[in-house]
């Protein structure tokens, strides 16, 4: 009930609409009231707040729909209509504002939210014979009034209204709804300083999802409406999909605020995505990685290409570097995430982002490009021994080189940094050529360590890879039993331990690398090697003919310990048996050991980013391939 002082202050004509309001309930003095609503002042909105909240009563809210609510429901539908249509003009500084008249929504959500569920359930989900309000009309009020909540609670620096639980269901379930409804905009957002923005149901949907992601109980119930982790992630997938083409719609790209709007929609997503992905069943989801990662980056390629300011764009790599790290820690298989992000142009997109402000300031540091640069940068240094990511770089080194955007060529700091990476990678992809054509050649062009005794060119043929080491393959049941007898029998062990268990798959053919990488290493600090082997002699009496020199090859060091200390490598050999079968049990051709040690090891990192102990790659591929070579020789001859 409105004051009488209040009442006062209203037009005349206002006063008797009113007092007929409160007398009856008119479906037609409520339209009549409505219609004069335009045409008052601020300060007379303000006044009539109590009048357009009066029929949101939820204790009226009908079990069935018949035709006797009729009157009930109207009323409502109408309450929320003139609600939407005098948001932004409470207090004159139009959406979002956080005046004290935006009260009346906060105070009266408990009166709204019920008949929002209702609209929802009964005239979007249900299809009922009896439907006295059109789908796409609730669609418009519901949206509408949902979003509208989220501005005002969130200015007013508090908690969203949004969090009630009641709730969560039909915001779910609107999300999901948002990419089956073919019209574009029905989120209307009034404003007092100009026309109203007319707002994208898809863009509605995602805003909505991203503010109530957080809450754990949000997260369950989207699963159950969208049938699982699977499902959400694919939900997210096309709103990011569906970019692309509202980037190329006309009306989309000439208005500032819509674009503007495209920058939230591929952020809400991306946190959608990532906040699922950080569950247990979708990290091991292998189709989740790939194409998530993949459609991110192809979207957010999109948006660079829009007429964008630097802070949206920054805004936009923030989440995206975020989840592709998080990926990267966390995914079983990383390497395969970043190859899809390098495809879909990710380096590209990244360099060409300029900065929106200086780095000093502190909420720009974790989301400066200049930052994710540096990372970005760093990732591909650790990922180069990867062999499929070491093959894409290769072929796209010198692109990326000499077209470096403006924000690394200005810092010189991130120049250097990718200077040295640069290097680092043109040396791995001349190492690996050398290793694959010229030291240990095969005549798969996969770079499998593929052995034929058979002499012919098994191209059709489906290759068998031995269960063992699981790193040779054959062409066929027969030349795997020769190789077997003649030399495999005693390798196998060796080669098992030079790729290691926790490795991921890949490395297996990164081998050749590997075995490069220890040759450089041993030649580059021989001087040192043989200092600490005489060390070592003197430290393990007992062990001077068994001594193990391991390199760091992430790390650039050398230690020598006992060949005891590494016997966990060898599946259950003895230390007389692995000397055995290293001094004996092959023609030590290259001059490997030198009579100073036994044998080497490596260090490098496994994909949980954790020190993996590995045998040394190059005696393990001289044991498998010159033994192999000894006896083609002595054929020919």
């Amino acid at each position: 009930m409105i004051p009488a002082t209040q009442l006062s202050q209203l037009p005349q004509d206002v006063r008797k609409l009113v007092r007929r309001v409160y007398m009856n309930r008119s479906v037609a003095d409520f339209e009549k009231l409505c219609n004069r609503l335009p045409d008052c002042s601020a300060s007379e909105l303000c006044i009539l707040q109590p009048v357009l909240y009066m029929y949101l009563d939820p204790d009226r809210i009908p079990a069935k729909l018949t035709p006797a609510a009729a009157t009930d429901i109207e009323l409502v539908y109408r309450s929320l209509l003139v609600i939407v249509a005098t948001l932004g003009y409470i207090d004159g500084s139009g959406i979002g504002s956080a005046g004290s008249e935006k009260q009346y929504l906060i105070s009266a959500w408990n009166r709204v939210a019920p008949w929002l569920i209702f609209f929802h359930d009964q005239f979007i989900m249900c299809r009922a014979n009896y439907r006295p309000v059109d789908k796409m009309a609730a669609i418009r009020i519901v949206a509408s009034l949902l979003l509208h909540v989220v501005i005002v609670s969130g200015k007013r620096g508090g908690t969203t209204l949004l969090t009630t639980p009641a709730l969560y269901p039909p915001i779910a379930e609107l999300w999901l709804l948002a990419l089956k409804t073919k019209d574009k905009d029905v989120v209307c957002l009034s404003s007092s300083s100009g026309p109203a923005h007319i707002t994208s149901f898809r863009v509605f949907g995602s805003f909505l999802v991203s503010s109530c992601i957080q809450d754990e109980s949000f997260v369950t119930i989207l699963l159950e409406v969208s049938g699982g982790i699977d499902a959400v992630t694919s939900a997210a997938l096309k709103y990011l999909k569906s970019l692309r083409s509202m980037a190329k719609d006309p009306d989309i790209a000439s208005k500032a605020f819509k674009l503007e709007l495209l920058v939230l929609v591929f952020s809400h997503c991306v946190r959608i995505i990532a906040t699922t992905s950080m569950l247990d069943a979708a990290i091991r989801e292998a189709y989740v990685l790939r194409q998530s990662v993949k459609e991110i980056f192809a979207a957010l390629r999109v948006l660079q290409s829009l007429p964008l300011g630097k802070e949206s764009m920054a805004q936009a790599l923030a989440p995206s570097f975020t989840y592709l790290d998080f990926l990267l820690k966390h995914g079983d298989d990383p390497a395969s995430a970043l190859h899809q992000a390098l495809c879909a142009r990710a380096f590209e997109t990244m360099v060409h982002i300029s900065p929106s402000g200086p780095l000093e300031v502190p909420k720009l540091v974790e989301t400066d490009p200049r930052r994710i640069n540096e990372a970005f940068f760093r990732i591909l240094f650790k990922y180069s021994l990867d062999d499929k990511i070491l093959s894409y770089v290769c072929k796209h080194v010198d692109a990326w080189s000499n077209n470096l955007g403006p924000t690394v060529r200005q810092e010189k700091y991130l120049l250097d940094i990718w200077s040295s990476v640069e290097q680092t990678l043109r040396v791995y992809g001349t190492l690996r050529f050398k290793a694959e054509t010229i030291w240990w050649p095969s005549p798969s062009e996969k770079g499998w360590v593929l052995q034929c005794h058979c002499g012919g060119t098994a191209e059709d043929i489906r290759f068998r890879q031995c269960a063992g080491c699981q790193v040779v393959r054959y062409c066929s049941k027969q030349c795997q039993r020769d190789s077997w007898h003649s030399h495999h029998r005693l390798s196998c062990n060796f080669l098992k331990a030079a790729v290691g268990s926790s490795t991921p798959h890949r490395i297996k053919r990164s081998l050749r690398l590997l075995a490069a990488l220890e040759v450089t290493h041993k030649q580059r600090k021989w001087d040192n090697i043989l200092r600490l082997v005489a060390a070592a002699q003197c430290e393990y009496p007992k062990d001077h003919e068994r001594l193990v020199v391991e390199l760091a090859l992430d790390k650039d060091e050398e230690s020598v310990r006992p060949l005891r200390d590494y016997l966990f490598l060898f599946n259950g050999l003895s230390e007389n048996e692995v000397v055995d079968r290293i001094s004996s049990s092959w023609p030590d051709s290259r001059g490997q050991l030198h009579r100073l040690f036994l044998c080497s090891a490596i260090t490098i990192h496994d994909r949980y980013w954790s020190r993996q102990v590995l045998f040394s790659p190059r005696i393990a591929l001289d044991m498998e391939i010159v033994p192999q070579t000894f006896s083609r020789n002595s054929q020919d001859v």
